[in-house]
Formats: structure tokens, sequence, C-alpha cells
């Protein structure tokens, strides 16, 4: 599968590595120059670009037109959101994937703004806390 990740910080370098490992093309586009620079260094089998991922000639260089998947992981909601509709609206990827930094926001990622499925790592993390202090009462 042909995965494209915008946002190259922690949480789309992991995803990046673990989908690596499972035999997946990954390219990222990070804005940060030295940070694309040290993810390329650190995971040389993937393609890493220096870029913003909300813009399309960006997205272009990627190669998002061959993605069956793009999964955005940046630090912020507005990027995540612009990135899925793009990603749907005028390059037509499969299927959508966006991080939800501000649990607040939670109600803007749905399928009309171009987000299959989202996830909010606050919500996550809630979620299991709540299931654990379960397993104590």
């Amino acid at each position: 599968m042909n995965v494209l990740i915008v946002g190259g910080g922690l949480t789309g370098s992991f995803l990046a590595q673990v989908l690596l490992q499972e035999g997946q093309q990954i390219t990222v586009i990070e804005k940060r120059p030295a940070s694309a620079d040290r993810l390329q260094a650190m995971l040389p089998a993937i393609r890493v670009i220096a870029g913003d991922g909300d813009d399309p000639a960006t997205l272009e260089q990627a190669g998002i037109r061959a993605a069956d998947v793009v999964v955005a992981t940046t630090g912020d909601d507005e990027d995540n959101l612009v990135v899925c509709l793009l990603a749907r609206q005028e390059f037509r990827v499969r299927r959508t994937l966006a991080r939800v930094n501000n649990p607040k926001n939670e109600w803007l990622f749905t399928a009309n703004m171009g987000v299959d499925v989202w996830v909010s790592q606050a919500h996550v993390m809630a979620d299991l806390m709540r299931e654990e202090i379960a397993k104590t009462l």
C-alpha cells in the first residue's frame, strides 16, 4: 500500500516506522527542513519531502495521486483538516485519516470535511485510562 503521511513529528515518524516495518511504501511531508533531514536519515527507506502539506504543489510532488491513504498527523488541527479536504476533493484519495490535537475540534473532522477516520490522542488516552480505572473498582 502507498501511504502519504503529512507531518513528520513524533506521531508521523513513529507511524512511518511502523508501516515501513509492515512493508508499506511510505512518503512523508514535513514542513520543517531540519526535521525532514533528520527523518530521512533515521528512515532512509522512506521518501521525505520538505514542504507544506497544505500546498497542492507539494502534495503533487509527494505523489498524492498514487496514494492509497493520506494520513494527516501535524500538530495543527486546521492543517490536518486542509490536508484531508485536499486529498479527498482535489486528488480523490480513497481513504483519509486525521489526528485531532484538541478534543474540542473533534466535531469538525467529518466526511464532509474529507476525513474518513479521526484519532484524538486525548480521547484515546482518556478511554484507556477510564477502562483501567474501572478494572480497579
